[in-house]
């Protein structure tokens, strides 16, 4: 593999918009601090996707500061430093931030000590125009909180929805197949006979690759087909939060399928163990392989590193299919929050920095940021009043990208839970067993088993 990243770290190179040269550590946070709440701190994920979602995100907070006139102290941060407890470490040890970014899956961590300021309590604050046209997506991500006691706590930027097909087109052409007819599969045994003419008669080494990466393994593919089939009996964690279901029929039969592809399909590399979905879309651009199922946000990592592909139609997406359960796979959010006042801050000086972090909010819900999230962040803007004009654009149109997510979000409504052990359940302890069964090392069920024994065992639901 050419390129392989851990999940949600996105390396900038040096010479993207200075992203690597003005990132700063916690640490550094914590030095310059002279206490909590005294800074405007932000604590910034989104740049990390890619080079295009960085110079995006710097270029916003620029512009922002000099129609404000204010300054944010921004901390450039990855998805290690949220996943891997350093966030939550310095909120602990008294450096909390005015607000923060990321995904909701991570952030449970957050919510669930009282730090994170519910949207009940500011949303008569935020722009009405911009309300009006996210009100559908703050609807379906009260579905990520169900296990609190309010129903919002983050306000969505952005919708990950599901994991969509992408290939390249002239492989398809070349293989004999019709990427208007042939693409995307219709269902599980349309996708191993489409990928293996691919395979068989096309220019690629291999017709459809999985990816085994513990961060990558049980969040993209694999669980975009259970929760279109059993809606959210196939998602990580039951309805009330009590209970896992990865040992249940639904997720048995798909991690099943999923490994077929490799081991008995031999559809994809000997790599696939250990590749990464951001590695996966690498060797789709090198033409290693024809085609993969994987993360919206690879939209982003094709416009910094094969923009022409996009732009000419040579790379595509697809839909995943609906299944039983009407829908096509599970969504996340890219979100947003303001955080709790802490001790020892006076109200007033606290109102006047919450107060500019509203309008960063509101910028965020913009129509002009909005427009920019598909290209930058690559995941479907959150104001439907932006979606008719984005047809319009060469990059997105081309590709089917924005039309395919359009697709895709008809009908969603299970989003990932913001369970506060939700890295544990989803990854650190579920990832390596389903990588396992990759390598070939246990069955399917029994990575399916041992994943949610341990999970009871070890988290408390």
């Amino acid at each position: 593999m050419a390129s392989q990243m851990p999940r949600r770290q996105f390396v900038v190179t040096a010479g993207s918009v200075g992203a690597a040269g003005s990132a700063g550590c916690l640490s550094d946070i914590v030095d310059r601090s002279t206490g909590a709440g005294n800074t405007n701190e932000y604590w910034e994920y989104f740049h990390s996707q890619s080079e295009v979602a960085a110079e995006l995100m710097e270029t916003s907070v620029e512009e922002f500061q000099r129609e404000q006139d204010a300054q944010l102290e921004m901390n450039w941060s990855t998805w290690d430093d949220i996943n891997g407890g350093k966030w939550k470490n310095n909120i602990q040890n008294g450096n909390r931030p005015l607000l923060y970014d990321s995904t909701n899956s991570l952030t449970g961590q957050f919510i669930e000590p009282g730090w994170v300021k519910p949207v009940s309590e500011y949303r008569d604050r935020l722009d009405d125009e911009a309300l009006e046209n996210v009100e559908w997506a703050l609807e379906m991500a009260r579905s990520c909180y169900r296990g609190f006691d309010e129903e919002l706590y983050e306000i969505p930027i952005g919708l990950e929805v599901g994991a969509p097909f992408i290939a390249r087109a002239d492989h398809f052409e070349a293989a004999g197949l019709s990427i208007e007819d042939d693409f995307p599969p219709e269902n599980y045994e349309h996708l191993v006979q489409v990928a293996t003419q691919l395979q068989e008669e096309g220019p690629g080494e291999y017709g459809f690759q999985i990816y085994g990466e513990h961060g990558d393994v049980t969040d993209e593919a694999l669980v975009t087909w259970t929760a279109s089939k059993g809606g959210y009996d196939g998602m990580y964690l039951d309805e009330e939060w009590s209970d896992v279901n990865y040992d249940n029929d639904i997720w048995k039969e798909a991690t099943e399928q999923y490994v077929d592809l490799y081991r008995e399909h031999g559809l994809s590399s000997e790599k696939a163990a250990t590749a990464s979905n951001e590695g996966a879309a690498q060797m789709l651009i090198q033409g290693e392989v024809s085609m993969y199922q994987g993360s919206t946000k690879g939209f982003g990592q094709f416009m910094s590193r094969a923009e022409e592909m996009i732009r000419d139609g040579t790379i595509v997406f697809g839909p995943s299919w609906e299944g039983d359960a009407g829908n096509r796979g599970d969504f996340f959010t890219q979100c947003v929050a303001l955080m709790r006042k802490p001790d020892g801050v006076s109200e007033d000086a606290w109102q006047e920095r919450e107060e500019m972090a509203i309008q960063w909010i509101n910028k965020l819900l913009s129509a002009d940021f909005q427009a920019a999230v598909p290209k930058s962040l690559a995941t479907l803007p959150v104001r439907r009043d932006v979606w008719p004009d984005l047809e319009d654009d060469e990059a997105l149109s081309r590709s089917n990208y924005i039309s395919t997510l359009e697709t895709t979000v008809e009908g969603m409504e299970h989003g990932w839970s913001s369970h506060p052990k939700m890295n544990a359940i989803q990854y650190n302890i579920a990832g390596p067993r389903f990588q396992e069964a990759i390598r070939g090392k246990i069955s399917a069920e029994e990575a399916c088993t041992r994943a949610a024994e341990e999970i009871r065992n070890q988290v408390d639901l």
